[in-house]
């Protein structure tokens, strides 16, 4: 501010200048531009990845509400869903926290918690209350991934559960499902997570689980078989009854165990194992060998199933593993081809685990007569069984030995050589001479005939003879009569002679 000089009257001008600078005003958007940008910025760098999860329904899934747990630990929430192209589906578009981000991977599995009822338990009870979610099953290992396939069932065992996982071989599934309970002991230890059909077609691999500590107790001597329903044992004691849980006795069940003298050191992960069909299939001794055989049959297989045993005598050293129908275009008929096989090792001193010696063993064999026969192994259920024996009088044969399976000959059963027998006399009936033998036989009935007429008149002349009115029927009676006085006579004697023994020799009282 300048001043000029004072005027007339002694008093000085004022003049009035402006100096520019900035209102603290502006500064207030400023500051809240560069606190936004902060925070947007910061909200961004901590942002999670997003990922696409694909589910058949979205069933109690809802956008911006839905969250995704580990462990009940909220890792990210759904925040839109829509339908796929193709409506086989739908898509949830998911927002994950950052630092779920190193454990999705390929690996990493996501599916939908209900309240479910499955392998004899109930989960998922909570949500009910709380509504569905979607639970993870993290996995570091792996290539990164960020679109997911969701489970439509919940896995029985997430990853970093403490256990081992083995496999079990059977010739069929049965009742056995994901989930279905595995036992040691009548106590629950596991699950089936698995189970699928080999390659060969021939056997179904289930894949288990045995929790921790558990796992420990399975070793490389362990046995395992279906403990399905109702086990019923016939034995020289009775009739045994063995349920292993009320759980398996409606779902199914697998139990297993070590036998005293078959203990070793644990299974590794992933160890195979046979899947008996029953406790007491486990304490038959087991055999490696197999040596499989086909055998040719005219008759009906009715009763004949897969799994039959193949006997020796009442000794089971095998058993049937397949039975078809094939038609012969050349000859017009049909047979049944039955392929069973045999476990060399169950039969000693014979050479049969060589399977050099095993031929020449069978050939010496079969020339003695050994054949295979159906048999009825059950009069009760009229199951057959395929019995190896020998029998005399066979008509002579060999083994073919073809690829793939060498062919065992055969003999009727019992029933048909009994069948063959009747038709073989019926032939011979109709060779003989049977107009010749009717004639004869007329011939017969007409002397026969003759006979008894002559015999009727024998029999008039009789009566003729002795009739009521005859000569010789008087006579006859009056011969009766005095027969009659005679006896009375002897025994008034005969009494005389007891009350007076004397008489013999003096006589009557009063005769002297």
């Amino acid at each position: 501010m300048s001043s000029e000089a004072p005027d007339d009257f002694g008093a000085a001008e004022a003049v009035v200048s402006t100096r520019r600078r900035p209102s603290i005003v502006w500064l207030i958007p400023v500051v809240a531009a560069i606190v936004g940008a902060f925070v947007a910025w910061r909200t961004f760098s901590e942002r999670g990845p997003q990922v696409e999860i694909a589910f058949e329904t979205a069933e109690g899934l809802e956008a911006g509400k839905t969250a995704i747990k580990y462990k009940d630990v909220e890792v990210g929430i759904v925040e839109e869903i829509h339908l796929r192209d193709d409506l086989e589906g739908v898509h949830c578009t998911a927002r994950m926290v950052k630092s779920f981000a190193p454990y999705l991977n390929e690996g990493t599995r996501f599916w939908v918690v209900r309240a479910r009822v499955a392998g004899g338990q109930v989960t998922g009870l909570g949500t009910i209350f709380s509504g569905s979610y979607i639970a993870v099953d993290p996995v570091r290992d792996g290539a990164k991934a960020r679109d997911f396939t969701g489970l439509e069932t919940p896995p029985v065992v997430t990853t970093g559960e403490p256990g081992k996982h083995f496999v079990l071989r059977s010739h069929n599934a049965g009742s056995m499902d994901v989930g279905t309970p595995v036992f040691f002991k009548k106590i629950r230890v596991g699950e089936v997570v698995a189970s699928e059909l080999d390659a060969s077609a021939e056997f179904v691999s289930i894949q288990v689980f045995v929790h921790a500590p558990h796992d420990a107790r399975v070793n490389s001597g362990s046995r395992f078989w279906d403990a399905s329903g109702v086990q019923v044992a016939v034995s020289a004691t009775g009739v045994e009854l063995n349920v292993e849980s009320l759980a398996s006795l409606l779902i199914g069940g697998i139990a297993f165990d070590t036998p005293p003298e078959s203990v070793g050191p644990p299974a590794p992960d992933g160890t195979k194992f046979p899947l008996y069909e029953s406790l007491a299939a486990t304490r038959r001794e087991v055999y490696t060998q197999k040596a499989q055989y086909m055998a040719y049959f005219d008759q009906s297989v009715r009763g004949l199933q897969v799994g039959a045993p193949v006997e020796f005598r009442g000794i089971q050293i095998g058993e049937v593993r397949d039975v078809k129908l094939e038609y012969e275009a050349a000859t017009g008929q049909f047979h049944i081809p039955v392929r069973f096989e045999i476990e060399p090792e169950r039969i000693a001193n014979l050479g049969m685990v060589d399977p050099a010696t095993r031929r020449e063993g069978l050939d010496q064999l079969v020339k003695q007569g050994m054949r295979a026969q159906l048999q009825t192994g059950n009069l009760l259920t009229g199951q057959l069984i395929v019995q190896l024996d020998f029998h005399k009088g066979a008509k002579p044969a060999e083994i073919v030995w073809s690829e793939p399976y060498p062919q065992f000959p055969t003999v009727p059963a019992p029933l048909e050589e009994i069948t063959a027998s009747v038709q073989h006399l019926v032939k011979r009936l109709e060779n003989l001479p049977l107009d010749e033998v009717v004639t004869s036989m007329n011939e017969a009935l007409l002397a026969a005939r003759d006979a008894l007429a002559q015999g009727q008149r024998t029999l008039a002349t009789a009566s003729a003879l002795v009739g009521p009115d005859s000569p010789a029927n008087s006579e006859l009676r009056r011969a009766l009569v005095e027969m009659s006085d005679a006896a009375r006579s002897v025994g008034l004697a005969a009494d005389q002679i007891q009350q007076q023994p004397d008489s013999l020799l003096f006589g009557k009282e009063g005769d002297q």
